[in-house]
């Protein structure tokens, strides 16, 4: 189970709002320029302002996609500019890749990736085509529900790299408050990258059927790049708002519900909603009383249950179950539910009583009514053998 994307989100949003960043967002959509003091001195960085706080601090996103939180005790000047904040073009992208890696990594772009890779050119490639199934099915799956959401700013960037140990290493470096033992990937909210490993760890293999091979046995792997693309696709595309109070359940259960892969075809993949082989069993399981281990009511209200090793597991099968049945057969309560979430604003916390409320509103049942419909529509459900 890759959870590190969402823990990662949990941790930068505890962080903002300790540092005091509570006010409305001041987005202005021109550049600022500031000079921070940076490990070696000061450093020059540019972006535009996400959320100003009465006493200085800003949360900054900068071109290439990154967001900086920045108190005032680190800001030496701000200036702001007249010119219009864009993401960056392809080209720029892949260079600033290429100057967050050693030597030896290429640039491979597809119609909505820019992927940097030290793996074979038949990997990276097979990935880029991957992500590209991903990305027209997700689009597709959201107009089929008639939720609104728009195209990237830019092309997406995603970092593979050759070895565990470059994996690890880079990992590490990005986020050193997070263990990232026995996973293969993840999607870093604050950097807006995808990084993951090449799972073949073989850059002999030069057809993509020796790499559809490899990787058709190590199909929980696959799953995770579906994943993590998914956790970026929707904080890119206006479902999720970037550094907001996101509940976990449901950024989780949105990469859970497209996760499975379909072991016989081309890309390893095909589209959201197969019955999860992993998650399935484990929410029959715990459910066999006719109720969720986790009460629903709970799962809504806070994101305890994903941050404890005893309950994490039945979380995920509760939020796999729950997106799942909610997607199916409630899809007018669905689409009010997203529509209010990309309403979020960035480090703004909602209540548990807010939570548990706005739920309710959109779907017009109690929790303890959703709960056991949920049950009783997973239990019915049969993964594909």
């Amino acid at each position: 189970m890759n959870v590190r994307g969402l823990f990662i989100t949990v941790v930068l949003l505890v962080t903002g709002n300790e540092a005091g960043f509570s006010d409305e967002p001041k987005s202005s959509g021109l550049v600022t320029q500031l000079v921070i003091k940076g490990p070696s001195g000061p450093l020059e960085v540019s972006g535009q302002v996400l959320v100003e706080a009465q006493d200085g601090g800003v949360l900054l996103e900068e071109r290439n996609g990154r967001i900086r939180q920045l108190t005032p005790a680190v800001i030496e000047s701000k200036t702001p500019s007249d010119v219009p904040f864009s993401a960056m073009s392809n080209d720029e992208l892949g260079n600033d890749l290429l100057s967050q890696v050693q030597a030896g990594f290429e640039i491979h772009q597809t119609d909505h990736y820019v992927i940097c890779s030290n793996s074979a050119e038949e990997y990276a490639e097979f990935v880029g085509k991957l992500l590209e199934k991903v990305f027209d099915q997700y689009f597709e799956f959201m107009n089929d529900q008639e939720i609104a959401v728009r195209q990237p700013a830019g092309r997406l960037p995603v970092i593979i790299l050759q070895s565990e140990a470059e994996f690890k290493e880079f990992a590490a470096a990005q986020h050193p408050e997070t263990s990232f033992e026995d996973t293969p990937g993840y999607y870093s909210l604050r950097d807006n990258q995808m990084l993951l490993m090449d799972l073949t760890r073989d850059r002999s293999l030069r057809s993509s059927t020796a790499i559809r091979k490899r990787l058709s046995d190590q199909p929980l792997q696959v799953a995770t790049m579906v994943h993590e693309a998914i956790h970026q696709l929707s904080f890119n595309t206006g479902l999720q708002v970037r550094m907001a109070d996101n509940p976990v359940w449901l950024s989780e259960g949105l990469a859970l519900y497209f996760e499975p892969i379909a072991p016989r075809s081309a890309n390893l993949w095909t589209r959201p909603g197969l019955v999860s082989g992993r998650h399935h069993p484990v929410f029959v399981r715990d459910s066999e009383n006719g109720a969720t281990e986790i009460p629903l009511r709970d799962l809504l209200a806070d994101d305890k249950a994903f941050l404890n090793a005893d309950s994490m597991a039945t979380a995920y099968a509760e939020s796999w179950g729950l997106t799942s049945y909610l997607f199916r057969q409630q899809k007018d309560g669905m689409k009010k539910y997203l529509t209010k979430i990309s309403q979020r604003k960035p480090l703004q916390r909602v209540s548990p009583e807010e939570r548990v409320a706005e739920f309710q509103e959109a779907f017009g049942k109690s929790p303890d009514e959703i709960e056991r419909e949920t049950v009783s529509f997973v239990r019915r459900l049969r993964p594909a053998r």
